[in-house]
């Protein structure tokens, strides 16, 4: 199984031929096109996770793509799926199964938006803007670990290493960062790391990892 970030918080996971996709956006850098996909995660609605134009674009490529998010995200995708904690999913021989329900608070007492994270096989957990985990996963191959935002403080990523123990912990969230500042994050993230024997993968754009 092949995973390959994209910016921001975005990443493909690619078995026999066949990809998921995971929040799928566009600043700086240029996503390339994506052929044979045969699911499409949204974690939530916000803009730096959900941008349209993108899915839409995806879609021209591979109109039987099934796309699943959160309720109050449907109504922004075509065609959408609704998936909430504890469904389970089989698209293009990929499990996806899903967890947690609300994006993390960035003033406290007050959540901003649905929040729905994604187990993949079993191997890779993506918690979109959460430190949500499921449960039932015992050291994932690899764990999406956000590294900043107005949610998150790295401290919390270095929690959620400890308590997940993966045995890669990829930063994501970082496009807000510079390479000063990811430099600095990932260094605190690796200590955290080093405490459960996990690996820190600190890809760019387009890098991949195989789990």
């Amino acid at each position: 199984m092949k995973f390959t970030k994209l910016e921001h918080s975005g990443c493909v996971v690619e078995k026999d031929g066949l990809k998921v996709v995971c929040d799928p956006v566009e600043f700086e850098a240029v996503i390339p096109e994506l052929d044979n996909v045969a699911a499409i995660v949204i974690t939530h609605k916000h803009g730096d996770h959900l941008q349209p134009e993108k899915i839409l674009a995806i879609l021209d490529r591979n109109p039987e793509a099934r796309i699943f998010t959160t309720e109050d995200a449907v109504s922004e995708i075509p065609n959408s799926e609704i998936v909430r904690h504890g469904d389970v999913v089989m698209a293009g021989g990929f499990e996806l199964k899903f967890f947690g329900e609300n994006h993390a608070s960035i003033v406290p007492g007050k959540i901003p938006c649905q929040n729905i994270g994604v187990v993949i096989d079993g191997k890779i957990m993506d918690p979109g803007d959460s430190f949500d985990f499921s449960l039932d996963i015992s050291q994932p191959g690899i764990l999406l670990v956000p590294s900043t935002a107005p949610w998150c403080k790295v401290s919390e990523g270095m929690e959620y290493i400890k308590a997940v123990k993966p045995k890669i912990a990829v930063p994501v969230h970082n496009a807000v960062l510079s390479n000063l500042g990811n430099g600095f994050n990932d260094n605190w993230l690796r200590m955290a790391c080093e405490e459960v024997g996990a690996e820190l993968a600190p890809l760019e754009v387009g890098e991949s990892v195989e789990i």
